[in-house]
């Protein structure tokens, strides 16, 4: 049997700097401006250097638990089946609020080039759509995902290194919005905001310690490369906030999609909609991977984790888990109705917060006592960041899954049934197959 090739350090730094760096840091940089003013850039630089801390938490458990599933998997082997289950759920919640984010990011950039754009129809028809297509699977997506990072790339530098010479140091030094008005939340308060934020643009970090095993020597490369990753990403986004506080002041916090303002200051008018069909394009292939992906979170908890009924993880005859796919993509909806892209892109760090601080006191647990207390700290700090409307949302999703864990029973005696037959067909199958040599 050929063995799976593993990542090098290399492929791991542009594996993590490609799953770090998304959307968010153009379309949200005017929402942090308005939070936080200049403020904003420190408080870039905050989150980044916490998350820094709870991705090395991350790392931790990765060493001591090698299967796939990141912190649900550390919350049930430290803490036990519930915990386990809540985590684990809430991993499959934070990719289908990725999901309803991520499309209604989509459409507030098209917006900015069809402002009359029916939103709420064209993103229910987009989710709907994609479930249905993930129906009966595909074999696009890896192609799909490499051509829109390649274009999130050239984004990233192409504004960089066009829009750097629009600087004015006198946006820098005019009135800043850290003093509170009717418009903007101001001060300390309006720096929490903008803190929180800014963990959204970080979410894409936890790919990297859930994937350890496929790398070499993990033990001595994976927190080294985490290191190289997260400090390049935190650089890249204090550049971008810098170069459009820069070029735009005060004008940030008016426009849709600052960054493709910024850029059509160069090249005049045709700016705008070129950059928004960029954004546009590596934003629907994140949305395309994220609809394929999230429901086989979902089956996994059935199959090998033991949280979620059976019939959850049961195949199509086109390989494909049908029921994981209908939860996700109705669920998915429900979410993209409930809020525009900011509203989400909180919820989506209220997901990640119930992760970042089961794997803190699982480090706790595990004598990892620095990064642990630093990652709990860290965590909690998010509270006062939330929005009550997202706290509502959040802790009500919370209470409902610890009211399906109680009272939906699951049938350990089916579940062990299934997997004895799934063991059976396995033997099956490979005898055949050594009858067929």
């Amino acid at each position: 049997m050929k063995e799976n090739k593993l990542l090098s350090p290399a492929a791991i730094f542009l594996l993590g700097v490609n799953s770090i760096i998304s959307s968010g840091i153009f379309l949200l940089s005017g929402k942090i401006y308005e939070d936080a003013g200049i403020g904003s850039l420190l408080a870039i630089l905050c989150a980044g250097l916490s998350i820094f801390v709870i991705a090395f938490a991350y790392a931790n458990m990765s060493k001591i638990y090698s299967k796939n599933g990141g912190a649900f998997v550390y919350a049930k082997e430290t803490f036990g089946r519930f915990p386990g289950f809540i985590v684990g759920m809430v991993t499959w919640l934070l990719g289908t609020v990725t999901l309803a984010t991520e499309v209604s990011v989509l459409l507030t950039a098209m917006k900015m080039i069809l402002p009359n754009l029916n939103s709420r129809l064209i993103g229910i028809i987009i989710i709907l759509a994609l479930g249905i297509i993930s129906y009966f699977g595909s074999s696009i997506i890896a192609g799909l995902d490499n051509l829109t990072s390649f274009v999130k790339i050239v984004l990233v530098l192409v504004f960089i290194f066009t829009c750097l010479w629009l600087v004015r140091g006198l946006n820098f030094s005019s009135p800043n919005l850290l003093t509170a008005s009717s418009a903007n939340l101001g001060g300390f308060k309006g720096f929490l905001s903008a803190y929180g934020t800014v963990f959204f643009f970080f979410t894409g970090f936890s790919f990297l310690p859930v994937n350890a095993e496929k790398m070499k020597n993990p033990a001595k490369n994976l927190p080294k490369m985490m290191s190289l990753v997260m400090l390049t990403c935190l650089a890249v986004y204090l550049i971008i906030q810098t170069i459009t506080i820069g070029a735009l002041g005060p004008e940030l916090t008016k426009t849709l999609v600052p960054a493709a303002t910024a850029f059509s200051k160069i090249v005049g008018s045709i700016g705008i909609p070129l950059f928004v069909v960029g954004i546009c394009f590596s934003i629907f292939g994140v949305i395309v991977a994220t609809t394929f992906n999230t429901p086989t979170i979902l089956a996994s908890l059935a199959q090998a984790h033991e949280d979620v009924p059976m019939f959850v993880s049961k195949n199509n005859r086109f390989g494909t888990p049908t029921w994981a796919i209908i939860l996700t993509t109705v669920c998915g909806i429900a979410l993209f109705l409930s809020g525009n892209y900011v509203f989400l892109s909180g919820l989506t760090v209220f997901m990640s917060f119930v992760q970042y601080l089961s794997t803190g006191l699982a480090n706790i647990k595990k004598k990892f006592l620095l990064i642990g207390i630093g990652s709990v700290l860290f965590s909690l700090v998010l509270l006062t960041s939330f929005t009550l409307s997202v706290l509502i949302l959040g802790l009500g999703i919370l209470i409902l899954l610890v009211m399906i864990y109680f009272v939906v029973k699951l049938d350990d005696d089916e579940r062990e049934k299934w997997l004895k037959e799934h063991q059976e067909k396995s033997k099956g199958a490979d005898v055949n197959t050594v009858k067929r040599l």
